[in-house]
């Protein structure tokens, strides 16, 4: 039996994770009335299955490779031994208290929370708990879900969300997929001493700085990662302790303890009740915004991966924010740009980008400067296995105007985030090299430059 709240809302938000709770709470403290509708665990993708767990994972990781160079500086280390069980649970215990702020940040602000999956019943009504709840807006912040393997044996995998769960660290792992989610696994693994095998069906990191990527794929090789470009898999089937993995091309088969998708995401829009009210969904069961964030229904509008535009964390909680603004705060014409916005891939080392790759800035520009440094940094300079640090800076030669940066070292997503804010800021390379550099620093490679490396025109 449904009952009708009697209760009418300013704003019903559907998700809580990071775009969600966001949008829900700068509305409440805007003086509205607010629900939040969560289905599972408040947080989301970023701090329950994703972001979060993901670098802790990435950290615990990072700790072999500290282990191994400790000798040459002078530390006697005995053999460690990981526990791959222990650092699960500790990630855990961090995660729940992640998600008790989240709750109870929403609750301070005025939120009120329900726990149950909420579906919409009409342009002003949601259904949640077999309640009804009325409202004049309705933002829809679902996130994503990882996409299945359609192949035979698909049940045997793992994805994103299960892999992080492990108890035990695989000897072997095939790893599915090229993307953000694939390499960082496939270097955490590694790192950690599993054997790991990649299969790609096309291209690595697509979309990214071809250099940058050149030596992505040196630092896999080095990690003992194996690579299998332009491959697909046929079947899995299981054996006594594992799986057998069939290629398509080639033919031969991997004999592995799991098996990891991570063959990208999809907009999660799964019992929302889409059909029922009209909301148009693209090809890929994104729901189709406009720039106020809008959809086709007045009154009900979608934020974050669940559009499918730009998928980070940072552009939701931006989202929400400008929404909740424009909906019940003074600032009516707020937008998010989604222009030069940063991104990392915690890789060993990582890589980062922000602005344009060096193929799309000579499709934009005739005149184009690029400036380049590869080096060893200090931390390196003692031991036996080197690490490459590797930077460079895109400039539009006609002004100076830095349009491009891209990363890859120890150090990177924290440099790079600053570099962002000089591309904001409209910054020229005169702006860098007048800088006084700060010795020794891997970040003075950014304002020490004395010339261009290569020179387009």
């Amino acid at each position: 039996m449904i009952n009708t709240n009697n209760k009418i809302y300013d704003l019903i938000v559907i998700g809580g994770g990071s775009g969600g709770v966001r949008a829900a709470r700068i509305a409440a403290l805007h003086g509205a009335k607010v629900a939040l509708c969560e289905k599972d665990r408040m947080g989301g993708t970023c701090v329950i299955r994703g972001c979060i767990p993901k670098k802790l994972l990435f950290y615990s990781a990072q700790f072999k490779g500290l282990f191994d160079i400790a000798a040459n500086y002078g530390w006697k280390v005995k053999k460690p031994k990981y526990d791959l069980y222990k650092m699960v649970q500790n990630k855990n215990k961090e995660l729940v208290r992640l998600e008790n702020i989240y709750k109870s940040n929403a609750i301070k602000a005025g939120v009120e929370v329900l726990h149950g999956e909420a579906s919409i019943d009409s342009k002003d009504c949601v259904k949640v708990n077999n309640k009804i709840l009325k409202s004049k807006n309705i933002v829809i912040a679902t996130g994503g879900e990882p996409i299945r393997l359609d192949v035979k044996g698909a049940e045997f995998t793992k994805n994103s969300d299960s892999i992080m769960q492990l108890k035990k660290l695989p000897k072997k792992l095939v790893i599915v997929g090229a993307g953000y989610i694939a390499i960082e696994f496939a270097f955490i693994f590694a790192s950690l001493g599993t054997k790991v095998s990649l299969i790609v069906r096309k291209k690595i990191l697509r979309g990214f700085d071809k250099d940058l990527v050149k030596l992505l794929i040196k630092n896999l090789e080095d990690n003992k990662v194996d690579l299998y470009i332009n491959e697909h898999i046929d079947k899995i089937s299981k054996k006594n302790r594992g799986y057998n993995v069939f290629l398509k091309n080639n033919k031969s088969q991997i004999s592995v303890d799991e098996v990891l998708v991570a063959i990208g995401r999809q907009p999660n829009i799964n019992n929302l009740g889409l059909d029922k009210i009209n909301v148009k969904c693209d090809k890929k069961k994104a729901i189709i915004v406009n720039e106020n964030l809008e959809t086709n229904i007045k009154n009900i509008y979608a934020i974050g991966d669940v559009t499918n535009r730009v998928n980070l964390t940072p552009v939701a909680i931006a989202e929400g924010n400008a929404l909740s603004d424009k909906l019940f705060g003074k600032n009516k014409n707020k937008k998010v740009e989604l222009q030069n916005i940063g991104t990392a891939v915690f890789s060993s080392p990582p890589i980062c980008s922000i602005g344009l790759t060096e193929f799309e800035a000579k499709k934009q520009y005739k005149k184009l400067n690029i400036y380049e440094s590869k080096f060893n940094s200090l931390k390196y300079s003692i031991v036996k296995k080197k690490v490459s640090t590797y930077i460079k800076l895109l400039v539009n030669a006609d002004n100076n105007l830095l349009i491009g940066a891209h990363m890859l070292g120890d150090d990177a997503p924290e440099i790079i985030q600053m570099v962002g804010v000089a591309i904001n800021a409209n910054a020229t390379i005169d702006n860098f090299i007048s800088t006084m550099a700060i010795h020794p620093t891997v970040s003075e490679e950014l304002v020490t430059f004395k010339a261009p490396t290569r020179k387009y025109q």
